[in-house]
Parts: C-alpha cells; structure tokens; sequence
C-alpha cells in the first residue's frame, strides 16, 4: 500500500518529532534547539515529510552562494521503503536550484551502501573523501557531490 506523503517546510511544531528520528538514526544527533536554529538561519531550508500529519522524516540544506550543504537526511524506521528520503532529497534539490544552487554536496559514512545508492540514483557522485569524520563509531566520510562537472 503506496503511502500519502507530504513534503512540506518544516515548522516549529515538526522540531521535537525530528530531533526524536535524528536520534533513533544518527549515533551524534542534533538536538531540537539545533533545528530550531537551524528553522531560524535565512541561509537554511529544512523540509519534513508528513504521513497523516506525523514527521516521518526530513531533509535539511544550508546555500551559500551558488553552492548548498546538505545536513541531514533521516526517515523514521517505521517509514523506510517508502521512497521517501528520495522524494525528500528531490524537493530540496529542486527548491536549492531555485535559489540559485548549481552544486550540492553532503557527506555519508563510507559503511552506508543503502544511503551511498539512493543518492548515486538521484544522481550525486563521489568527490572525495573526510578521513576519520564521523565519530563513534569513528569512519570516513564519502563527499558526494550533485551538479559536478569536470572542469
């Protein structure tokens, strides 16, 4: 059964349901005062997907220039295999190029092949890579980068 999910700006009321997948998903989690910063940065655009009202998971992105970072990508585990980290991930790509984005990296442990995947699928390549980045436990990072060209 296809699930009705909705993507839309985060809010504040979405904060305390995002820091509770952030904490169930990432061993280091932001706290719910890091995303209500984060909801309050003119540089930033977070987006929550909604099924029947609850958080099933979000994506964040801070721009810089013609340049965007994406921060997080988490789905509640009760949620996954429902596309909707890719419909998550297309949005805020789509709303990034809008404000003038023409690059987007994010970085994602080296020992995470379902994430690695999704994002080679939306059409990210690996750049490089941050030795010993992530911690506990302690791994590199792949820098995968959407919109690269060789130049």
């Amino acid at each position: 059964m296809k699930l009705n999910v909705d993507i839309i700006r985060m809010v504040p009321a979405h904060i305390m349901q995002a820091a509770a997948i952030e904490a169930e998903v990432f061993s280091v989690p932001w706290s719910a005062r890091a995303f209500a910063d984060a909801l309050e940065a003119d540089s930033a655009m977070f987006y929550s997907a909604l099924v029947n009202g609850r958080v099933a998971g979000y994506c964040g992105i801070y721009l810089a220039a013609d340049e965007g970072e994406i921060t997080n990508v988490a789905v509640a585990s009760a949620f996954r295999r429902n596309k909707i980290a890719e419909s998550l991930l297309e949005k805020v790509l789509f709303q990034a190029y809008g404000k003038g984005a023409r690059q987007i990296y994010l970085e994602v442990r080296q020992s995470n092949a379902p994430a690695q995947q999704l994002y080679q699928k939306i059409g990210f390549q690996v750049a490089g890579v941050r030795k010993n980045f992530y911690q506990y436990p302690v791994e590199d990072a792949l820098v995968m980068v959407y919109g690269y060209a060789d130049k």
